[in-house]
Protein backbone atom coordinates (compact mmCIF):
# COMPACT_ATOMS: atom_id res chain seq x y z
CA UNK A 1 0.00 0.00 0.00
CA UNK A 2 1.63 3.20 -0.75
CA UNK A 3 0.74 6.31 1.01
CA UNK A 4 0.73 9.76 -0.04
CA UNK A 5 3.48 12.02 1.32
CA UNK A 6 0.61 14.40 2.32
CA UNK A 7 -0.52 11.63 4.88
CA UNK A 8 2.76 11.22 5.59
CA UNK A 9 2.89 14.32 6.39
CA UNK A 10 -0.14 14.28 8.46
CA UNK A 11 0.50 11.43 10.64
CA UNK A 12 4.10 12.82 11.82
CA UNK A 13 2.75 16.36 12.05
CA UNK A 14 -0.84 15.61 13.77
CA UNK A 15 -0.85 19.31 15.66
CA UNK A 16 0.13 21.21 12.87
CA UNK A 17 -2.23 19.69 10.51
CA UNK A 18 -5.22 19.83 13.00
CA UNK A 19 -4.40 23.72 12.59
CA UNK A 20 -4.55 23.69 9.23
CA UNK A 21 -7.65 22.02 9.03
CA UNK A 22 -9.25 24.51 11.83
CA UNK A 23 -7.66 27.43 9.68
CA UNK A 24 -9.28 25.71 6.42
CA UNK A 25 -13.14 24.97 8.06
CA UNK A 26 -13.44 28.59 9.97
CA UNK A 27 -13.69 31.11 6.48
CA UNK A 28 -15.50 27.88 4.62
CA UNK A 29 -17.97 27.68 7.97
CA UNK A 30 -18.68 31.46 7.58
CA UNK A 31 -19.07 31.33 3.81
CA UNK A 32 -21.44 28.48 3.78
CA UNK A 33 -23.28 30.88 6.75
CA UNK A 34 -23.47 33.60 5.01
CA UNK A 35 -24.36 32.22 1.67
CA UNK A 36 -27.35 30.46 3.58
CA UNK A 37 -28.32 33.76 4.86
CA UNK A 38 -28.18 35.80 2.04
CA UNK A 39 -30.50 32.93 0.15
CA UNK A 40 -32.51 33.13 2.64
CA UNK A 41 -33.13 36.58 2.36
CA UNK A 42 -33.64 37.03 -1.19
CA UNK A 43 -36.35 33.78 -1.00
CA UNK A 44 -38.04 35.96 1.44
CA UNK A 45 -37.30 38.92 -0.87
CA UNK A 46 -39.14 37.11 -3.45
CA UNK A 47 -42.09 36.13 -1.80
CA UNK A 48 -42.44 39.28 -0.66
CA UNK A 49 -42.53 40.44 -4.88
CA UNK A 50 -44.61 38.19 -5.17
CA UNK A 51 -47.25 39.49 -2.63
CA UNK A 52 -46.89 42.67 -3.66
CA UNK A 53 -47.58 42.23 -7.16
CA UNK A 54 -50.87 41.64 -6.98
CA UNK A 55 -51.71 44.70 -4.90
CA UNK A 56 -49.57 46.57 -8.01
CA UNK A 57 -51.69 45.33 -10.36
CA UNK A 58 -55.00 46.75 -8.17
CA UNK A 59 -53.02 49.78 -8.07
CA UNK A 60 -52.50 50.23 -11.38
CA UNK A 61 -56.56 49.59 -12.45
CA UNK A 62 -57.56 52.11 -9.80
CA UNK A 63 -55.12 54.52 -11.27
CA UNK A 64 -56.52 53.26 -15.03
CA UNK A 65 -60.31 53.98 -13.74
CA UNK A 66 -59.96 57.08 -11.75
CA UNK A 67 -62.09 59.06 -13.53
CA UNK A 68 -64.58 56.35 -13.43
CA UNK A 69 -64.52 56.26 -10.15
CA UNK A 70 -64.25 60.10 -9.34
CA UNK A 71 -67.56 59.85 -10.64
CA UNK A 72 -69.12 57.21 -9.13
CA UNK A 73 -67.99 58.60 -6.04
CA UNK A 74 -69.68 61.82 -6.63
CA UNK A 75 -72.61 60.11 -7.41
CA UNK A 76 -72.93 58.44 -3.77
CA UNK A 77 -71.79 61.81 -2.42
CA UNK A 78 -75.02 63.60 -3.70
CA UNK A 79 -77.11 60.14 -3.07
CA UNK A 80 -75.91 60.04 0.39
CA UNK A 81 -76.64 64.35 0.95
CA UNK A 82 -80.31 63.02 0.09
CA UNK A 83 -80.32 61.11 2.98
CA UNK A 84 -78.28 62.55 5.73
CA UNK A 85 -76.28 65.85 6.98
CA UNK A 86 -72.93 66.60 6.47
CA UNK A 87 -70.07 66.27 9.32
CA UNK A 88 -69.36 70.26 8.79
CA UNK A 89 -73.00 70.93 9.97
CA UNK A 90 -73.57 71.39 13.48
CA UNK A 91 -75.34 69.18 15.24
CA UNK A 92 -76.86 72.02 17.14
CA UNK A 93 -77.99 73.74 13.94
CA UNK A 94 -79.21 70.88 12.54
CA UNK A 95 -81.61 70.19 15.34
CA UNK A 96 -83.16 73.50 15.53
CA UNK A 97 -83.88 73.37 11.91
CA UNK A 98 -85.40 70.22 12.07
CA UNK A 99 -87.74 71.71 14.79
CA UNK A 100 -88.57 74.56 12.60
CA UNK A 101 -89.62 72.25 9.65
CA UNK A 102 -91.37 69.74 11.44
CA UNK A 103 -93.22 72.28 13.36
CA UNK A 104 -93.62 73.65 9.91
CA UNK A 105 -95.00 70.51 8.28
CA UNK A 106 -97.39 69.77 10.87
CA UNK A 107 -98.81 73.25 11.10
CA UNK A 108 -98.97 73.20 7.06
CA UNK A 109 -101.28 69.92 7.50
CA UNK A 110 -103.78 71.64 10.02
CA UNK A 111 -102.11 70.53 13.22
CA UNK A 112 -101.86 72.93 16.37
CA UNK A 113 -98.21 72.34 17.33
CA UNK A 114 -98.26 72.94 21.45
CA UNK A 115 -94.70 71.95 22.19
CA UNK A 116 -91.51 70.91 20.76
CA UNK A 117 -88.05 70.49 22.35
CA UNK A 118 -84.87 69.38 20.51
CA UNK A 119 -83.46 66.18 22.46
CA UNK A 120 -79.79 65.69 23.35
CA UNK A 121 -77.74 64.29 19.99
CA UNK A 122 -77.23 61.06 20.86
CA UNK A 123 -73.60 59.95 19.34
CA UNK A 124 -72.63 57.06 17.47
CA UNK A 125 -69.71 55.60 15.87
CA UNK A 126 -70.88 56.53 12.08
CA UNK A 127 -73.55 58.94 12.46
CA UNK A 128 -75.08 61.34 15.15
CA UNK A 129 -78.42 60.74 15.85
CA UNK A 130 -80.47 63.89 16.59
CA UNK A 131 -84.08 63.89 17.92
CA UNK A 132 -87.10 66.50 18.02
CA UNK A 133 -90.27 65.33 19.55
CA UNK A 134 -93.23 67.35 18.46
CA UNK A 135 -96.46 67.45 20.36
CA UNK A 136 -99.56 68.80 18.37
CA UNK A 137 -103.45 68.34 18.23
CA UNK A 138 -105.31 67.75 15.39
CA UNK A 139 -107.16 64.92 13.37
CA UNK A 140 -106.22 61.78 11.62
CA UNK A 141 -106.86 63.27 7.88
CA UNK A 142 -104.18 65.56 9.28
CA UNK A 143 -101.79 63.26 10.77
CA UNK A 144 -101.40 61.30 7.23
CA UNK A 145 -100.72 64.10 5.29
CA UNK A 146 -98.42 65.55 7.19
CA UNK A 147 -96.55 62.22 7.78
CA UNK A 148 -97.30 61.89 3.52
CA UNK A 149 -94.98 65.11 3.45
CA UNK A 150 -92.83 63.70 5.64
CA UNK A 151 -91.24 61.48 2.61
CA UNK A 152 -90.70 64.70 0.08
CA UNK A 153 -88.57 66.19 3.25
CA UNK A 154 -84.42 65.98 2.21
CA UNK A 155 -81.84 65.06 4.23
CA UNK A 156 -84.14 61.87 5.29
CA UNK A 157 -85.95 62.47 8.77
CA UNK A 158 -87.50 59.48 10.20
CA UNK A 159 -90.28 58.59 12.77
CA UNK A 160 -88.59 57.54 15.52
CA UNK A 161 -91.63 57.06 18.04
CA UNK A 162 -95.56 58.33 17.42
CA UNK A 163 -98.25 58.22 20.14
CA UNK A 164 -101.29 58.86 19.42
CA UNK A 165 -104.09 59.62 21.67
CA UNK A 166 -107.82 60.52 21.48
CA UNK A 167 -109.21 63.86 22.87
CA UNK A 168 -112.58 63.61 24.69
CA UNK A 169 -115.33 65.66 23.88
CA UNK A 170 -117.81 67.37 26.50
CA UNK A 171 -120.13 69.80 24.32
CA UNK A 172 -123.23 67.51 22.44
CA UNK A 173 -122.70 70.19 19.94
CA UNK A 174 -118.98 69.47 19.63
CA UNK A 175 -118.47 68.44 15.57
CA UNK A 176 -118.20 64.63 14.84
CA UNK A 177 -114.79 64.69 13.56
CA UNK A 178 -112.48 62.93 16.65
CA UNK A 179 -109.41 65.33 17.67
CA UNK A 180 -106.17 63.55 18.47
CA UNK A 181 -102.85 64.17 20.14
CA UNK A 182 -100.07 63.50 18.79
CA UNK A 183 -96.46 63.18 20.29
CA UNK A 184 -93.86 62.52 17.44
CA UNK A 185 -90.58 61.92 18.08
CA UNK A 186 -88.23 62.59 14.62
CA UNK A 187 -84.83 61.31 14.07
CA UNK A 188 -82.49 62.38 11.27
CA UNK A 189 -78.56 61.86 11.07
CA UNK A 190 -75.31 63.60 10.97
CA UNK A 191 -72.37 62.21 9.30
CA UNK A 192 -69.20 62.01 11.46
CA UNK A 193 -65.86 63.22 10.57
Amino acid sequence: MVNSPLIEWVKIHRRSALMVGVTLLVPLYFFLSTLTAVLATRADYAGQIDSIEPRLARLQGLIEHEDALEQALAGVQNRVSDYVYPATTDAAGVGAALQAEMRGILGDSGFEVTNSQVLPVRKKPRFDYISVKVVARGSLEQLENSLAELDRFRPLVMVETLDVMPNRTRRRDAPDEQTITVTVTFLTLRTVA
